[in-house]
């Protein structure tokens, strides 16, 4: 069971550098008579923290306000997850804004006479963000190989329980030989002329 002095802790580390007054003000907007002094005194656990409050604070902070008792360790793992799950939101904004730029970097190359194109023009646009996110994760997946095989790393600390690390190894495989396959098919594939994105 969470003590004071734990959830006073976890506190600390959900608030995330959001400062004490800024959580007081957010608290009092939502209807609870919280100042500066009030959270400085649940993060020392010198005072407990309401079931009510703790829901409250949870919607201020966007998560779920079970966090308020979990251990340390899985602290560690939301933390974990939090930070997944916004670097897959920055690939994502990346991506987009590689399509865009590399869109205007061939209407660029396009608009100017065939003499002036750069030698590599053609491999200049047709490698895109696909390509690069590819070649990234087979370059970590050759890493993580051999070290794995040089100390046999994944058999010694995951011989109890590997089944999400197995399902991530399999997966990452998977995409990266379903992208190189779908770029093979599109080597091969005739030009007929035709812009897709425009047809």
């Amino acid at each position: 069971m969470a003590t004071d002095e734990q959830i006073g802790a976890n506190l600390i580390r959900i608030r995330n550098g959001l400062s004490q007054k800024d959580l007081a003000d957010a608290m009092r907007a939502r209807g609870f008579k919280w100042s500066q002094a009030t959270v400085w005194s649940v993060e020392k656990g010198e005072r407990p923290l309401r079931l009510t409050e703790a829901e409250g604070l949870g919607v201020v902070l966007g998560i779920n306000p079970d966090l308020f008792l979990a251990t340390p360790d899985e602290l560690d793992l939301h933390a974990d997850v939090v930070e997944f799950t916004e670097l897959l939101e920055d690939i994502s904004e990346l991506a987009g804004a590689a399509f865009e730029a590399q869109l205007r970097l061939a209407r660029a190359i396009d608009d100017r006479p065939e003499s002036e194109w750069p030698d590599d023009s053609l491999t200049i646009v047709t490698r895109n963000a696909i390509d690069a996110a590819r070649d990234g994760i087979a370059r970590a997946d050759a890493n993580h190989r051999g070290v794995s095989e040089a100390g046999d790393w994944l058999n010694r600390t995951h011989a109890a329980s590997s089944a999400h690390t197995h399902a991530f190894f399999e997966r990452m495989r998977e995409v990266i030989a379903e992208t190189q396959r779908a770029g093979v098919h599109r080597e091969e594939e005739p030009d007929d002329g035709l812009d897709q994105a425009e047809s």
